[in-house]
């Protein structure tokens, strides 16, 4: 099915929605139909084919003049110029996935934007998930709303986690493959989180200095496995251990990672294909991306990773090409519009970037990536283009 997308505004800003187009309309009236979906809104309509493939954008007769562009360590938000912000402003700033729950009256008019529901625990959440935008040609990712419509009634220090008291949670898509939760996730490795460049601008001059090795994200389904002492088999998703008859374990086995571990180790992947995450890469068949081998609850380099590993590894990129250097905006404009080191001509998500193991970090930077040891940027076109 065709669809119109455009930007409307609201209480928070300007944001972005989809139209659908009657099956019988002809091209000419899909042309009308965008046209007075531009005039009418003030912001350009794009008509998309069944593919997500745009066909043609359509601007509106009078520029928009009603939006400003905020910034927040390195990421760039779209904002209404009735906020009347200023630089300096203490502000609460929600990034992209967060998920504004349909129950909290604080965001009761996030919801008409669209909804999805996420299961945490024996919970079923609802709620409006922030997503990448593209508006005027600038990328605005996350929301800024005021303290004041939070309810706080001081003013708290730069850099708080207020994610418990705005009540707002990081969504995850569901499950895709079959499987239990049968317990909390408990491998010998910490979860297969990494921090976006953005959040790390205060330690951007000694991340230059680092050595990493940088290789592309694939978009599947983070999963983990693990053996322990008793040389017993368990495998997780990103936050739950799941029962050993789940389609995640099968796939791992199918690969043989299983009979790749010893005591102790822990191998991470990417289970991507047909069926999972919309296939987005467009794979024939199922298949798992390794990115981060453990032992003892350390992160090894994979010169050191078990013979096969790196058979099913995550591309590798060019350390030299993509070295850390200029600004955080020039890496993240650099990444923009990857593509082709999965599927040919197709989209990359990002790239991660895993610093060496002899790589000694400060203090501050350490606590920031945590075990994991790496950062990653995410490309910004793929995220427009999957509505991510």
């Amino acid at each position: 099915m065709y669809e119109i997308k455009s930007i409307k505004d609201g209480t928070y800003g300007a944001y972005e929605y989809s139209t659908p187009v009657p099956a019988d309309y002809s091209f000419k009236q899909m042309l009308a139909m965008a046209r007075d979906i531009a005039n009418a809104n003030g912001y350009e309509a794009s008509i998309y084919d069944d593919e997500n493939e745009m066909i043609i954008t359509i601007a509106p007769i009078e520029g928009a003049d009603r939006i400003e562009v905020a910034r927040i360590l390195g990421w760039r938000v779209v904002v209404g110029k009735d906020m009347h912000l200023k630089p300096g402003d203490r502000v609460a700033y929600f990034e992209t996935d967060s998920l504004l729950p349909a129950y909290d009256p604080r965001y009761k008019a996030f919801q008409a934007r669209g909804q999805k529901t996420m299961i945490v625990g024996s919970m079923e959440i609802t709620g409006h998930v922030l997503r990448t935008m593209k508006l005027r040609g600038v990328y605005s990712q996350g929301l800024i709303m005021r303290l004041d419509e939070l309810g706080f009634r001081y003013t708290p220090a730069v850099g708080t986690d207020i994610t418990d008291k705005a009540n707002v949670l990081k969504y995850e898509e569901p499950l895709p493959m079959g499987g239990a939760q049968i317990g909390r996730f408990d491998a010998p490795c910490s979860k297969s989180d990494a921090p976006r460049l953005q959040t790390l601008t205060d330690h951007w001059d000694e991340i230059k200095t680092l050595k990493a090795v940088p290789t592309v994200k694939v978009d599947g389904t983070s999963t983990t496995l693990s053996m322990d002492e008793r040389g017993q088999v368990h495998v997780y998703s990103r936050n739950w251990e799941l029962d050993s008859m789940s389609s995640n374990m099968q796939l791992a086995k199918r690969f043989q990672l299983d009979k790749m571990l010893w005591p102790g180790m822990a191998v991470q992947f990417e289970l991507c294909g047909p069926g999972i995450q919309s296939n987005r890469l467009k794979l024939p068949a199922q298949r798992p991306f390794v990115f981060a081998v453990w032992k003892d609850h350390h992160k090894i380099d994979r010169d050191q990773w078990p013979t096969g590993m790196p058979n099913l590894a995550v591309p590798e990129l060019d350390e030299n090409e993509w070295a850390l250097t200029g600004s955080v905006d020039d890496m993240i404009a650099k990444v923009d519009g990857l593509r082709g080191n999965v599927t040919k001509d197709r989209l990359d998500e990002g790239i991660v970037w895993h610093l060496h193991e002899d790589q000694q970090l400060s203090e501050g930077l350490a606590n920031e990536l945590g075990s994991n040891r790496c950062f990653k940027i995410i490309n910004n076109k793929y995220l427009t283009k999957n509505g991510l």
